[in-house]
C-alpha cells in the first residue's frame, strides 16, 4: 500500500499565494508610518500647495486710498468776454478738492483696521477649513489601515487553520465540513480584505493630493479641547460679527452725514482797457451734518442688515452648538462603549480557551471552536477601532471648537 501524500488544490495554493502576497502589502503600507513630520508641519504644506495663497497676493485693492481726499480734485477754468468796448473781461481758474468730513475720516480709518481684522480671521478661518479635511484624512486612513491589519491578522488564522484540518482530512481524521467551513470563511475574508485595501488606499490618495507627501505622520492624537461652549470663539462667528461690522461702517460711512466738505483755490483776472486786476481767494462748502438728516434709504439698509445679521447669527450659533453636543454625547458614548469592548474581549478570550478543550470531541464543537477564533479575533478589532474612533471624535470637536492643528 502507497503511503498517503498529502496534495492541495490549485485554488489552495493560489489562496496561500494571495494571502502571502496581502500580507507583505499590508508589512509595506506600514512602513509608510514612519516621518515624524507635526500636524502643523503637514497643515502649512497642505495651505501652501492650496491656489488660495496665490489668489490672496492676486487679491490686493487695486485702488490708491487717501486720508483727507474724498474724491478725484477737479479744475474749473471759465472765461468771459463782454460785448461793451469798455467791459471788462474775466478768466477765472479753479482748483476744487472734495475733502473727507471728520466723521468720514473716522469711518474710513475704522474700515482699514477692520479690514486687517478679516484678513487675520479669513486667515484662521482657512487653517481651520484644511484642519478639518487633515483630520477627516488621517483619522479615517487610519482606521481605515487598522482594518486592513486585522482583516490579514484574521485570514493568517483561518490560513493556519485551513491547513491543520486538511491535514486532518487527509488523515481521515475529520470530515469535509470543517475543512468547507474554513475555506468559506477563508474566501469570505479575502473579499473583506480586497474592500478594506481599496477604502485604504483611496485616504493615502486623499492624503497625497492635499499634503503632497508619501509619508504619514506616526503620531496624529490631539489633546483634549477646551470643556463648556468652545464653539463660541468658532472663526465662523467671528468672521460673521466682522462682517456685520463692515456692512455698518460702509453704511455709514455712504451716509448724508458724512458728506465730502467742498475746497475751492480759485484764481480770477478782470481785464478792461482801464485796468487789469488779479483775484485770489478760497472758498469752503461745509455740510451742517449736526442736523442729522439721514435718506430713509440708509435707515432701511440698515435695519435689513441688521435682521440678515442676526438671522444669520442665531442660524450659525445653534448649528455650531449642535454639531458640539452631539460630538460631546458620542464622546461619552464611545468612552462607554470601549469599557464594554474591553470585557467582551476579555470574556472572549477566556471563552476561547474553553472551547478549544472541547473541539476534539465532535465537529460540531470544532466548529463552535471555529467560531469562537473568528469571534475573538472580531472582538479585538473592534475595541481596537473603537479607540481610534475615541481619538477621532476628540480631533472632531477640536474642530468644532474652532481650534486648527
Amino acid at each position: 500500500m502507497k503511503p498517503h501524500t498529502q496534495s492541495w488544490p490549485a485554488a489552495i495554493w493560489t489562496a496561500a499565494l494571495a494571502l502571502t502576497l496581502s500580507v507583505t502589502g499590508v508589512a509595506a503600507e506600514q512602513g509608510k508610518y514612519a516621518t515624524d513630520v507635526s500636524l502643523s508641519d503637514l497643515l502649512e504644506a497642505t495651505a501652501g500647495r492650496q491656489p488660495g495663497k496665490q489668489r490672496n497676493a492676486s487679491d490686493a485693492a487695486p485702488f490708491r486710498t487717501s486720508t483727507w481726499l474724498a474724491a478725484l480734485p477737479s479744475v474749473a477754468v471759465s472765461y468771459l468776454r463782454s460785448d461793451e468796448t469798455q467791459g471788462t473781461d474775466e478768466t477765472e481758474l479753479s482748483l476744487n478738492l472734495p475733502m473727507k468730513s471728520p466723521y468720514l475720516a473716522e469711518q474710513d480709518k475704522a474700515l482699514r483696521q477692520l479690514g486687517e481684522a478679516l484678513a487675520g480671521a479669513e486667515t484662521r478661518r482657512r487653517s481651520l477649513y484644511f484642519s478639518g479635511m487633515l483630520r477627516e484624512t488621517l483619522w479615517s486612513e487610519r482606521i481605515a489601515s487598522t482594518r486592513v491589519r486585522y482583516t490579514a491578522d484574521k485570514i493568517e488564522e483561518l490560513d493556519r487553520l485551513y491547513r491543520r484540518q486538511q491535514a486532518l482530512f487527509e488523515a481521515r481524521a475529520s470530515n469535509r465540513y470543517s475543512l468547507l467551513l474554513l475555506r468559506q470563511e477563508l474566501a469570505d475574508a479575502r473579499l473583506l480584505l480586497a474592500e478594506q485595501e481599496l477604502e485604504l488606499r483611496r485616504w493615502r490618495q486623499r492624503y497625497r493630493e492635499l499634503t503632497g507627501m508619501g509619508n504619514l505622520p506616526r503620531d496624529i492624537a490631539e489633546p483634549e479641547s477646551p470643556t463648556g461652549e468652545a464653539w463660541q470663539t468658532h472663526p465662523a462667528l467671528e468672521m460673521l460679527t466682522l462682517g456685520w461690522q463692515r456692512q455698518r461702517l460702509l453704511i455709514a460711512a455712504t451716509s448724508t452725514r458724512a458728506g465730502n466738505w467742498n475746497l475751492a483755490l480759485q484764481a480770477k483776472q478782470l481785464d478792461n482797457p482801464a485796468f487789469e486786476e488779479n483775484q485770489y481767494g478760497v472758498a469752503i462748502e461745509i455740510p451742517l451734518s449736526v442736523l442729522a438728516t439721514a435718506g430713509e434709504s440708509s435707515n432701511s439698509e440698515w435695519r435689513e442688515s441688521n435682521r440678515r445679521y442676526w438671522q444669520e447669527r442665531d442660524e450659525l450659533q445653534l448649528q455650531l452648538a449642535r454639531n458640539w453636543q452631539e460630538l460631546v454625547a458620542e464622546s461619552r458614548y464611545l468612552q462607554q462603549r470601549q469599557t464594554l469592548l474591553q470585557e467582551a474581549a476579555s470574556a472572549s478570550h477566556e471563552l476561547l480557551g474553553e472551547t478549544r478543550l472541547l473541539a476534539a470531541e465532535n465537529e460540531l464543537a470544532r466548529e463552535v471552536w471555529v467560531r469562537r477564533v473568528l469571534g475573538d479575533l472580531d472582538k479585538q478589532a473592534e475595541s481596537a477601532i473603537n479607540q481610534l474612533l475615541i481619538g477621532q471624535n476628540r480631533a472632531m470637536r477640536r474642530q468644532a471648537a474652532g481650534i486648527p492643528l
